[in-house]
């Protein structure tokens, strides 16, 4: 049988080969550092999209971890951070060490003003995920990555359709606009504008986000119409032309 001896140096070599083992298991996680937060509007349900370095990995979840924060510092309200109890929670779809993507809030929502306004100042707070987390609280300390956004009118969009592709002239055609949003629909009794050229042809009552309006006064020829929603505090305006629906209808 032949023996093994191991000589000092290779002893030495194995201590600091554990060593380094033991100083690496012990090395704390990465710092989180975010890059950029995307829109964040007043809908309950909405993508919003975290990225940055150092976030570590999660699964998927609705509810609230010691990982991550959305304090709203205008109302005074936090959604996701279990050490502090929230009774809004998060909805996140993804976590990995470089994005995190939520989809929106859930428990208390709409309960006690808890809901989001354009304006309100939200600071979003990320500790990595394979660290203890959340050991300052609520406060971000060194092991924490925060950023503000402020919250901002959902966009819209808008689509325009007509009863009839073409029409004789003075025959009568209904133009119908459909408004919508990651936010939801526009309130009911708000106005779209319609309009031919810089000329306004008529305006349409929103309901359930779509609007109407008939006419029989367009011009012999090509007709260039345009359907445009004016916005309000919780919805941007599609005023811009290059956002405004539109569609040609030929009077013969």
């Amino acid at each position: 049988m032949v023996k093994l001896t191991l000589g000092p140096c290779c002893l030495m070599l194995l201590g600091v080969v554990a060593a380094a083992s033991i100083t690496e298991a012990q090395t704390p996680a990465t710092t989180p550092k975010i890059t950029s937060v995307s829109k964040i509007t007043t809908a309950q349900h909405q993508t919003i999209t975290i990225t940055g370095t150092g976030f570590g990995t999660h699964s998927a979840y609705t509810g609230t971890t010691k990982f991550i924060s959305l304090y709203d510092s205008t109302k005074k309200w936090e959604a996701g951070f279990s050490p502090d109890l929230d009774t809004v929670t998060l909805i996140v779809n993804s976590w990995t060490n470089t994005k995190i993507v939520l989809g929106g809030f859930a428990g208390k929502w709409g309960t006690q003003n808890f809901t989001l306004a354009v304006g309100n100042s939200e600071v979003v707070k990320i500790w990595n995920a394979q660290s203890s987390g959340g050991s300052e609280g609520a406060s971000c300390g060194s092991s924490c990555a925060s950023k503000t956004v402020t919250v901002a009118a959902a966009a819209t969009s808008t689509e325009l359709r007509s009863s009839k592709s073409s029409t004789v002239y003075g025959e009568p055609v209904t133009f119908t606009a459909v408004v919508t949003s990651s936010g939801g629909v526009p309130p009911d009794g708000e106005k779209v504008s319609f309009m031919v050229g810089e000329q306004v042809l008529g305006v349409g009552t929103l309901h359930g986000g779509v609007a109407r309006f008939t006419t029989s006064a367009l011009e012999f020829g090509s007709n260039t119409i345009r359907a445009v929603y004016p916005g309000d505090a919780e919805f941007e305006s599609t005023r811009r032309e290059e956002t405004s629906a539109s569609l040609t209808h030929q009077v013969e």
